[in-house]
């Protein structure tokens, strides 16, 4: 689907910022979070939506998933695509669009990776949709002493989760700059500086889906925005295999190819 007016990732503008993390990790020491359900007469018994995994969400055909599985691009590829795609460009405007998709891909890397992201919004009710609707400080959830059992105090006092958690729990809060809206109006800036017709389409792309996220709060069109952002960022504006593998311990997730973007098809 982190933030002081500081990026995490040093960028004037984007959608995302370092906050989020900083203030999940000062409300959350010490406590047990949950996201809430919302919807009517939900009861304390809230079943637990399955994890998505790391492959393709959205239908694609058989062949479409075969060579999204076993292609991978090469630097020299890469390199030659990212030519193609920055040509007309200053070198200005080239870095500028490279850092607002990796703080774009990293931010919801991370969410992915530590929060459960994609699981949270497989609820279209979640609290973590208000990413795409709000600025300013946000409520993303709610936590509740752990010593409380929310089950029992639910069936004891005959409450709804959302009653429970407006009696006994504290909202879980964090700062967001760009909702899904100041993101789109980020990637038209972006997308304005781009001469190339793919690259063009490409960033277009992530604004309908964006806009699509917001409307219909399916937590697939996230996830095909992470997958996209994620392309762009380690197969085609960077190379994840040799500029970022090594920074991290673990490189299956920047040499992972979803296979999304039209250079290579």
């Amino acid at each position: 689907m982190s933030n002081l007016k500081k990026h995490f990732f040093h960028i004037s503008k984007s959608w995302f910022s370092v906050c989020t993390f900083i203030f999940l990790l000062a409300v959350c020491v010490g406590l047990v979070i949950h996201i809430t359900n919302k919807k009517e007469n939900a009861t304390c018994s809230n079943s637990e939506a399955p994890i998505v995994s790391n492959g393709n969400v959205s239908e694609e055909s058989g062949s479409d998933i075969a060579h999204a599985e076993n292609y991978v691009p090469t630097e020299e590829d890469v390199l030659a695509a990212r030519q193609q795609a920055t040509e007309g460009m200053s070198q200005q405007q080239v870095e500028r669009l490279t850092e607002v998709i990796k703080a774009a891909n990293l931010w919801l890397e991370q969410r992915y990776m530590d929060e459960n992201l994609f699981e949270k919004l497989s609820d279209p009710n979640s609290l973590y949709w208000n990413y795409f609707h709000q600025t300013g400080e946000i409520q993303i959830g709610w936590a509740v002493d752990g010593s409380i059992d929310i089950d029992a105090v639910c069936k004891r006092e005959k409450l709804s989760l959302e009653e429970f958690y407006a009696k006994y729990g504290t909202p879980v809060v964090a700062t967001n700059f760009y909702d899904a809206d100041g993101f789109i109006d980020l990637l038209s800036e972006m997308k304005s500086s781009v001469q190339n017709e793919d690259l063009k389409s490409e960033l277009q792309d992530l604004i309908d889906q964006t806009k699509q996220a917001k409307e219909t709060h399916r937590m697939e069109i996230v996830n095909d925005i992470y997958k996209k952002l994620h392309d762009l960022d380690y197969f085609l504006l960077r190379y994840g295999p040799i500029d970022v593998a090594k920074y991290v311990k673990d490189d299956s997730t920047v040499s992972k190819y979803y296979g999304t973007l039209s250079f290579y098809q």
